[in-house]
């Protein structure tokens, strides 16, 4: 059984990465005439072409979302994309601006632990979509996970490996809502369903991970890690029109806050973007409850692809993964 982002039919993901290099990219490919909305939180977000699918505006429609390691020179992506999608026809030049590649997406800061020197992001923006696939997603160091790094407060010396994770949830009904999420995070990743530490900031003992609720102190004499932030989409294929996926969206990083302390700090940048297919209609009754539905699930799926991105990782560059330093427990 699929469990990830594209158990919402159409909905592709790839992957393209370089492990010498410690970076990657990760693109989300979309039905036509797919609806986008995005909510970006904390200090230091990095967007690529977001304007166009906020509020009151028109340029809904998107063909592609890319998730991209390399700070802005990941959104140099968008050019091997947007090759991509002339390439094989999705979307085309002089047929007027509803045709016209429509891209979105945003970046991790993996700039102090990844090498990317020499990098070509256009390529592997173009290499992800050419891996894109409806099969389950890749999870771990795959894509913009490669360069990912959770734990960051008590210095980047102590984190733990990042990386990306992906979740869905199918009901009886139908609906269906997934998340692919690429945890690059300030804060530590913890279960939100037990309340136990899974990785972050590790500790003078192995097996042991920082507490931020007892470093607060300390925290305030330290100069703040930058260089994070925390990126995904959520897809639904729910009959939804763009306000409502603003709704979904801004509710969705619920999913980050249950899962990761501490959350959309200053020296974080953390977006995600919400998509619909539209594909199901079965729900006859008002609306409000498909879309507070949809928020839970998403919210769910959010916080599970947290868990997953860093129990997938491995150790990377001497960044250790939570199932090293632990010890497989």
């Amino acid at each position: 059984m699929n469990d990830t982002i594209t158990a919402v039919d159409g909905v592709r993901v790839g992957h393209a990465q370089l492990a010498g290099a410690r970076t990657g990219c990760s693109v989300v490919l979309l039905p036509p005439s797919s609806e986008v909305a995005c909510d970006a939180r904390g200090g230091y977000p990095g967007t690529y072409d977001t304007h166009s699918i906020d509020v009151g505006k028109k340029y809904l429609s998107k063909h592609a979302i890319f998730l991209t390691g390399g700070d802005v020179l990941g959104f140099d992506s968008a050019i091997g994309v947007r090759r991509f999608l002339l390439e094989r026809g999705t979307a085309s030049i002089g047929e007027g601006a509803a045709n016209l590649p429509g891209i979105v997406g945003a970046d991790i800061y993996d700039l102090a632990f990844a090498d990317v020197e020499g990098v070509s992001y256009p390529q592997l923006g173009y290499d992800a979509c050419a891996a894109a696939t409806q099969g389950p997603v890749a999870e771990g160091n795959v894509g913009a996970g490669m360069g990912a790094t959770v734990g960051k407060f008590a210095g980047r010396e102590l984190a733990s490996k990042g990386g990306c994770g992906s979740s869905a949830r199918t009901l009886a009904n139908g609906l269906t809502v997934g998340a692919v999420v690429v945890t690059n995070s300030f804060g530590n990743v913890v279960d939100p369903d037990t309340g136990a530490m899974v990785a972050g900031a590790r500790g003078a003992k192995r097996g042991e991970f920082v507490a931020f609720d007892g470093f607060v102190e300390e925290f305030l004499r330290r100069r703040m890690e930058r260089g994070n932030t925390t990126i995904g989409v959520v897809a639904t294929n729910a009959d939804l029109s763009h306000e409502q996926l603003i709704r979904v969206v801004q509710v969705a990083h619920d999913g980050l806050a249950a899962a990761i302390r501490p959350v959309h700090t200053l020296a974080d940048g953390d977006t995600i973007f919400a998509t619909s297919t539209r594909a199901w209609k079965a729900w006859k009754g008002p609306s409000d409850p498909v879309v507070d539905a949809v928020g839970y699930l998403a919210t769910r799926c959010v916080s599970s692809a947290v868990l997953r991105s860093v129990r997938a990782a491995a150790t990377l560059g001497g960044v250790p993964s939570a199932s090293e330093w632990t010890g497989g427990t």
